[in-house]
């Protein structure tokens, strides 16, 4: 049977190492005991740890921490090394997640973290600048600053709605016609416009973001905005010429009063059957009632007497 050991016994052993310790109590081997390091760092652990040689982690992170710390000095020195006339601005260096300065040899300054300099990503600024000139395999001609479209690259996608052409100018660029139906001229559409038309009919945007050759056209144009119907468009399918001389007839012949409660203020002549339902019918003062603002209300919150359920689309016809 092995001996046990005492708070005593425990307090002597960690006093050898400079550490003392805070606890009172010794339960066995895994017990919690808070220990305070020769710095200061006060810290729970067990005696099965610190027998075995684990020392204050704040200590031990800290002196991670410092022989691997970069200093300013080091960093700018290292900039110069690994790339030729690029430069670090920065006064400080906080750690890996924060960005430094830095300015290449083209003049540029721009932000970065050094873990990412150091494998070798430059100034991104010169790679950009690069994409836009010949060699670059992404260069497509100047076509990204001029802001244009290429007819190989979007024709394709465009055109099972639009009308499209090569420009007569350049045989690689595109044109479409302008929606305005008084005018449908053929103009060049800019990389935005075409981008934006894409997206709206993928369902990625709101609105149809149509192709307009102006300012002009676009006001002009009657479906321009519009939701359902053009500009100028009345809806005649609700509109009864009657309405008036219909309302009256059934006013008198009801006195002039609510048929509900009686009053005879702020009247309506109510439908009995809709407009839509019975189209034929609506003008017979047979199928009209005399309400007041009040139960007209009520009377269409009734179900099969709302709003929403007179909508002709929401009619079911036998």
């Amino acid at each position: 049977m092995s001996k046990r050991h005492t708070i005593d016994y425990i307090k002597q052993k960690i006093e050898k190492i400079g550490y003392t310790l805070l606890s009172t109590v010794y339960v066995n081997n895994y017990s919690n005991l808070k220990i305070r390091c020769n710095v200061g760092h006060e810290y729970i652990t067990t005696w099965s740890v610190i027998r075995e040689g684990c020392m204050c982690p704040k200590c031990v992170v800290e002196e991670r921490a410092r022989k691997n710390r970069y200093t300013i000095e080091y960093i700018k020195e290292k900039t110069k090394e690994l790339a030729e006339g690029y430069e670090c601005l920065s006064d400080e260096y906080i750690n890996a997640h924060v960005r430094l300065l830095f300015k290449c040899n083209k003049g540029h300054t721009y932000k970065a973290k050094w873990n990412k300099f150091q494998t070798g990503r430059r100034c991104w600024k010169c790679v950009k600048n690069r994409q836009k000139k010949k060699g670059h395999p992404n260069w497509k001609g100047g076509v990204t600053g001029l802001s244009i479209s290429l007819y190989d690259t979007y024709a394709s996608q465009i055109s099972f709605c639009e009308e499209v052409q090569r420009d007569p100018g350049n045989n690689d660029w595109l044109q479409v016609r302008c929606t305005n139906s008084d005018c449908r001229k053929w103009f060049r559409p800019t990389y935005r416009e075409m981008c934006g038309r894409i997206k709206a009919l993928n369902r990625k945007n709101k609105g149809e973001l149509r192709f307009y050759c102006s300012d002009e056209c676009k006001k002009l144009c009657s479906i321009y905005g519009q939701y359902k119907y053009p500009k100028g468009f009345i809806n005649t399918d609700n509109i009864r010429y009657d309405q008036a001389e219909w309302s009256q007839m059934v006013k008198e012949r009801d006195e002039c009063q609510c048929v509900k409660c009686g009053s005879t203020k702020k009247l309506v002549a109510h439908h009995i059957e809709g407009l839509i339902e019975n189209p034929i019918m609506s003008a017979d003062i047979d199928i009209g009632i005399t309400l007041c603002k009040k139960c007209h209300k009520l009377a269409h919150k009734s179900i099969g007497c709302r709003f929403i359920d007179m909508k002709k689309e929401n009619i079911c016809y036998k």
